[in-house]
């Protein structure tokens, strides 16, 4: 099963950036190694739309949403990592765009 996201070029710039923090992650027991892949996999994918976001970015472009299709496990490690991320933001702005992305999978994924 696929989930579609669509996310404007500037929310998905702040959601590549929170779940940054993954990649400097060291896992130890099978699961953990299992759990730590979906989730680069996932960051992996972020980064890539925001890095085309960021090269081709202009004033047409920046109000039109992008599409980021997940498959079912990487939607639902999206919306884990995103809610583990959210408690530590302290900007109001950036706080909303996450839980709105975290509303957005989890209406998706139920």
């Amino acid at each position: 099963m696929k989930i579609d996201l669509r996310l404007t070029p500037e929310t998905a710039i702040i959601i590549a950036a929170t779940i940054e923090a993954v990649y400097n992650t060291k896992a130890f027991t099978r699961r953990n190694k299992s759990t730590l892949s979906i989730a680069l996999d996932v960051a992996a994918k972020l980064d890539g739309k925001a890095v085309l976001i960021k090269g081709k970015s202009n004033q047409f472009d920046a109000k039109k949403k992008i599409k980021v299709s997940l498959k079912f496990h990487e939607a639902d490690m999206l919306e884990l990592l995103l809610i583990q991320q959210v408690k530590d933001v302290q900007e109001p702005y950036i706080r909303l765009q996450i839980q709105k992305t975290i509303d957005d999978l989890n209406q998706k994924l139920a």
